[in-house]
């Protein structure tokens, strides 16, 4: 697993200072934590599928795990999107179990306890770039593909819309809810950032995993059009794999063996046609 680091904007400053004027510091240390325990388990679960996670990012709003953009698909997009919530409701758990051991300790736990649940409880939202967004995009992606995302963020502008119209009606009753108001505003204008992941997939294989435990090998088959850079949209870390360029005959004009395939990806302009790479050899 590769070295996590942690970067603390000047915004995130500004809220401790704002927490501590208001004295609210204890709170925003116990939600500080909560938010950090959270990102640290999508980076403990992208680094176990092989992703390569760049930092984490501290500021007013919370924390985000940060990396180069690459396609995350289907059940690793899941497993890795439901690390953090999960992780937060288990320490909901641990708080509960605290409680039932220690009594007295529910008066120093219980905004921690809140903090926790309540990120777990937004995040599991279905909406877009939530966790809850990427899960459901996850499962759509087996039936839509492509424009699973899509239909996600469409769901994400609908529902931003309702939560404010319900914020406008809060405005006409004795109870305001502004910071519903606010979400709405930030959930709406999230579904149309194109963004970047949070993963950049390790093409290149973990040889310490490969000598403990063994892995599969997968053959690639492409086109001769096709460019290198397809191929390694293909390629994840958790297999190893061959290569095969086929002509529009599906007749094999070049076998690429693990080792000089990973040496292409690495090496190779990504723009690079596979044609022209089988006739450099």
């Amino acid at each position: 697993m590769e070295r996590l680091n942690i970067r603390i904007q000047p915004s995130f400053w500004l809220f401790i200072v704002a927490a501590i004027v208001f004295r609210q510091g204890y709170f925003a240390a116990m939600y500080s934590v909560a938010v950090l325990l959270h990102e640290i388990s999508h980076y403990i679960a992208a680094s176990k599928l092989f992703y390569r996670c760049k930092e984490i990012r501290l500021d007013i709003f919370g924390a985000v795990l940060y990396g180069e953009f690459q396609d995350v698909e289907g059940r690793d997009r899941i497993v890795i999107a439901l690390a953090g919530p999960l992780a937060n409701l288990a320490l909901c758990l641990a708080c509960l179990a605290l409680w039932w051991i220690v009594p007295d300790s529910y008066y120093y736990t219980e905004v921690f306890f809140t903090a926790n649940l309540t990120m777990a409880c937004v995040n599991l939202l279905p909406c877009y770039p939530l966790d809850g967004g990427r899960v459901l995009t996850g499962l759509l992606e087996k039936h839509l593909g492509s424009k699973a995302l899509a239909v996600t963020k469409r769901c994400t502008v609908i529902a931003s819309l309702a939560a404010f119209a319900l914020f406008v009606f809060s405005l006409f009753t004795e109870t305001k809810l502004f910071a519903l108001g606010l979400f709405a505003v930030g959930l709406f204008s999230g579904s149309f950032i194109k963004g970047r992941d949070a993963y950049e997939r390790t093409v290149i294989t973990s040889r310490e995993h490969f000598y403990r435990k063994g892995m599969e090998k997968k053959t690639l088959v492409f086109y001769e059009q096709n460019t290198l850079s397809d191929v390694a949209k293909r390629m994840r870390g958790n297999y190893l794999y061959c290569l095969e360029v086929v002509d529009i005959d599906m007749r094999v004009v070049a076998r690429f063996g693990i080792a000089e395939l990973e040496r292409l990806v690495v090496t190779e302009p990504l723009n690079s046609r596979l044609r022209d790479i089988v006739n450099s050899r």
